[in-house]
């Protein structure tokens, strides 16, 4: 990845100087790029490769972007390293508020497919008969919320607009959300990071040319179901807590009895029903260890 394409090699401009630099650096002309579905990686990204695939009805994926904006899968682009997740070291703004403006400033931005949406807005307004599900995290969500907003009074009917993914204080914008929550994690499998893209691809794949499949309301009560259906989860082994002096005992004969370490004494402690936090029993085999050996 070119150095210049991070947004932290920015630091030293002003949020609206820092954007216009930033978009300078995206359209060099003559630099290589690939096609935005095999830049990204992980697997939050093979799941929502799978999204579109998973309708039983024509669908097209699109990526919503800190460095390029919202742009479809087929958009060409360069390496870069840009979120919207505060306080990293490639944060687009240092506030929401930031984020936010970075967001609207990239949807006034032709991007790198000239004529294609730039915004939910743009999406929803030029296609109103579709259907737009925008699957977020709470760090994207947040920048997207008044343009998706903006988004669900262009289409003709405002319930074939679905955010999935956390629920939000705000209550007008949490009427767009389907809500996931760790509940549904036993039902979809993998990893939390995947979570949101997971539960989207189960909804998808129920929608149908059955346009009351497509309303928000029925995505709703798919994934109320989905959580309320969701094998429970195994519940974490109570262990009981040790003293300092109780854990000295303990480890006293083993590390006296010959070579091992602390990994190893804690793992055999945990297995006993006991507990100790990792950071205390290394300090207090380190104690023994040294009493051992003087």
């Amino acid at each position: 990845m070119p150095a210049a394409l991070r947004v932290g090699a920015l630091s030293d401009y002003l949020p609206r100087q820092r954007l216009t630099e930033w978009i300078r650096r995206l359209s060099e002309p003559g630099q290589p790029s690939t096609a935005a579905t095999s830049l990204y990686a992980g697997e939050h990204w093979a799941a929502a490769r799978r999204l579109a695939t998973s309708a039983r009805v024509e669908a097209q994926l699109w990526v919503c972007s800190a460095g390029y904006g919202l742009i479809p899968t087929t958009a060409h682009v360069r390496p870069y390293a840009a979120t919207f997740a505060l306080r990293a070291e490639d944060s687009v703004g240092r506030s929401s508020t930031e984020n936010r403006d970075w967001w609207r400033g990239l949807s006034e931005w032709v991007g790198p497919e000239p004529g294609s949406p730039r915004s939910f807005y743009d999406l929803a307004r030029k296609n109103p008969d579709d259907t737009i599900i925008a699957v977020l995290s709470d760090t994207y969500l947040r920048p997207c919320s008044d343009d998706l907003r903006r988004a669900a009074g262009q289409l003709r009917d405002p319930q074939r607009l679905t955010i999935i993914g956390p629920t939000q204080p705000d209550p007008d914008l949490n009427k767009l959300v389907v809500g996931v929550t760790a509940r549904m994690r036993p039902a979809v499998g993998g990893s939390l990071l995947a979570l949101n893209v997971r539960v989207a691809q189960r909804l998808v794949g129920a929608i149908t040319t059955d346009s009351g499949t497509h309303r928000r309301s029925h995505l709703r009560a798919l994934a109320y179901e989905l959580a309320a259906t969701a094998p429970e989860p195994t519940p974490r082994a109570h262990r009981e807590r040790m003293t300092d002096d109780e854990v000295k005992a303990f480890i006293r004969p083993l590390a006296g009895a010959g070579r091992t370490s602390a990994t190893r004494l804690l793992r055999q402690l945990r297995d006993s029903g006991k507990s100790c936090e990792q950071a205390r029993f290394r300090q207090l085999f380190d104690e023994i260890s040294l009493d051992v050996r003087c």
